[in-house]
């Protein structure tokens, strides 16, 4: 049993969590319960005297409070990340063009300018991601790099779409 205590700062950020629920509880037993969550860290007579104090606070106490004894679990999530990278003889202007219809079709939004180029958040059913995108001239080609960042199957499924675009896009 794990107690998950998943912090947010938007309505949609609840939202998305929700629906992460939602689609796990046919393989983990979730409950999201009512109330507040507590987590005391202590000595366990005090925990017991702030438990009984509580107790004596509440009606029916003993059917709304559920206690476990828990230990911090830090599992290993990494964070997966992809480059695509991508030749053609157009002119820069072109690509940039066809870069912010492609990222308006990802329904990515803007974030800001980085040292190599623009950065983009997307939002899909797999997820969030950051996106990249570098445009460079050389000599008489323009490079493209696109670098994704995310959890999960977000970043091959982003990689993917983008990757069906950019090959009609160059003609192969």
């Amino acid at each position: 049993m794990y107690l998950l205590i998943v912090e947010y700062e938007t309505d949609a950020e609840r939202k998305r969590i929700d629906y992460t629920i939602e689609k796990w509880q046919k393989d983990l037993k979730i409950k999201k319960p009512k109330g507040t969550i507590i987590v005391a860290e202590g000595n366990k007579e005090i925990v017991n005297k702030f438990m009984e104090d509580l107790c004596a606070r509440l009606e029916r106490s003993e059917k709304k409070i559920e206690a476990y004894k828990i230990e911090i679990y830090n599992p290993k999530i990494e964070k997966n990340v992809k480059r695509l990278i991508y030749e053609t003889k157009e002119d820069k202007k072109y690509v940039k063009k066809f870069m912010d219809y492609l990222m308006t079709k990802l329904s990515a939004s803007y974030q800001y300018k980085s040292q190599i180029g623009k950065v983009y958040k997307a939002y899909t059913k797999k997820g969030q991601a950051n996106m990249e995108v570098s445009i460079k001239n050389k000599n008489d080609t323009t490079n493209i790099t696109i670098t994704l960042e995310g959890y999960g199957d977000v970043v091959d499924f982003l990689a993917n779409k983008i990757d069906v675009e950019m090959q009609t896009f160059l003609g192969r």
